[in-house]
């Protein structure tokens, strides 16, 4: 029960900060702050993953990949408020790819596998999370609070629900705490978030049908990128990503956004 509390106290404490930085995101000179803040936070989940891959002995190239991945994350933002340097984030990352092999012309510590790990990194974590800079310049805070919303209330209700009900084992040998009872309570109510939001705040432009979809897509894409986490962590045989009280790590705040960010983006690019 204590970790319980401990939990709910620190994430309420994470909510209330995203929200604050979300709301002054709308101001024009807090517009570069939030995209660092974003930034310090996809890094920072970069540097835990990268951390998880030393532990099974590889050498990923951890300052490459994270400042590489500040920088990509600040170009997104730069290139959605700029439209002349569209290209940028591409030349990020084509930089980044010729330095790492820069670097392994000049060391045989496993070229292949580290060079394929520094990049699965970005293309993991920093490419989809960067989505989340489009989403709230060019379609509003509205949709990245409605994205966080459903993909969190997503985790928590499969958590709670999982905790007091799961009996039926989702995925046993990812993460045996996880439940088809929890799976499927996290996603009525990730879902049922979704329709609250097209019923009490029209401004989204969802109908009742669509937030219905698009909260059950989300719903089942948050799901999963818990799954893709948990397996990392069980390959390596750790629990969290970090020992950061209540959260365990920034990995595992993010996992259940890889998925369901690109998704909405795709979504609203799509739609709109």
């Amino acid at each position: 029960m204590h970790n319980l509390y401990q939990r709910l106290l620190v994430s309420l404490g994470v909510i209330l900060f995203t929200l604050i930085a979300i709301y002054f995101s709308a101001y024009t000179v807090f517009r570069p702050i939030f995209s660092l803040f974003l930034a310090a936070i996809v890094g920072a989940a970069l540097w835990e993953l990268y951390k998880i891959a030393k532990i099974k002995g590889y050498r990923p190239l951890s300052a490459l990949g994270i400042i590489g991945s500040i920088a990509y994350v600040y170009s997104i933002f730069l290139a959605t408020e700029y439209p002349r340097f569209d290209v940028l984030p591409f030349a990020f990352l084509l930089f980044l790819l010729m330095g790492g092999f820069v670097v392994y012309f000049y060391t045989r510590s496993q070229p292949l596998v580290n060079l394929s790990l520094t990049f699965f990194g970005l293309i993991y974590l920093t490419i989809p999370l960067s989505l989340m800079i489009p989403i709230i310049f060019d379609y509003g805070r509205s949709y990245l609070i409605f994205l966080i919303a459903v993909t969190k209330l997503t985790d928590t209700g499969a958590y709670f629900i999982g905790s007091y009900f799961g009996k039926t084992k989702l995925a046993p040998y990812i993460s045996p705490n996880k439940s088809w009872e929890g799976a499927i309570g996290g996603f009525l109510i990730g879902t049922l978030t979704s329709f609250l939001f097209a019923l009490f705040y029209p401004k989204l432009g969802f109908t009742l049908i669509e937030s219905i979809i698009v909260g059950a897509v989300l719903s089942l894409a948050s799901q999963f990128g818990d799954l893709t986490e948990s397996l990392l962590k069980r390959d390596v045989g750790v629990k969290d990503s970090n020992q950061l009280p209540g959260l365990g790590g920034m990995l595992d705040v993010v996992d259940s956004l890889v998925f369901t960010t690109p998704l909405l983006y795709f979504y609203l690019k799509l739609g709109y």
